[in-house]
């Protein structure tokens, strides 16, 4: 598994996250970014799944299994991108999470969201070292000088 370098992306962000119910526009400035905190990632199937009965896997023991993932520009199916599995198109978190409990194939997804499913033994972490994501908050450079703003970016950038 891999994930995309960091940097700016013109990817899915095409409205202005000051007036959502204004008509999105485009921008003639860059997008710019910052990270706010890790996403700690956790690879799950069914307990019953043969991979989580493994000590140890490596990528190459994915390849042909189901990976339950939302859409193409998702996170989740980026940082699973590359040769190996085969991509599911399953759904929200709640859904990849439920597929997964129910043997429908493997699933990369935030540990904050399949931790409660891990303890209480529906779903079993697979053995495979998997990369945090960063939360990002992404605006557009020459929206910076927006009434409010500034204040909302020094909001967000707050623990």
């Amino acid at each position: 598994m891999r994930t995309r370098p960091a940097g700016p992306s013109a990817g899915p962000v095409g409205s202005d996250p000051i007036a959502p119910d204004a008509a999105p526009r485009r921008g003639s400035g860059p997008l710019t970014y910052l990270d706010l905190q890790p996403v700690p990632l956790a690879l799950v199937a069914a307990p019953t799944h043969p991979l989580a009965e493994r000590d140890h896997l490596v990528t190459g023991n994915l390849d042909g299994e189901r990976l339950l993932v939302n859409v193409p520009e998702c996170s989740f199916w980026l940082a699973g991108d590359g040769a190996g599995p085969k991509r599911v198109q399953a759904g929200g978190v709640p859904v990849m999470r439920s597929w997964a409990e129910h043997g429908l194939g493997i699933s990369l997804l935030p540990e904050f969201a399949v931790a409660e499913s891990v303890d209480a033994g529906t779903l079993a972490r697979l053995n495979l070292p998997v990369p945090d994501l960063s939360l990002r908050l992404v605006w557009r450079e020459d929206n910076e000088d927006l009434p409010g703003m500034r204040e909302i970016l020094y909001a967000a950038a707050r623990p």
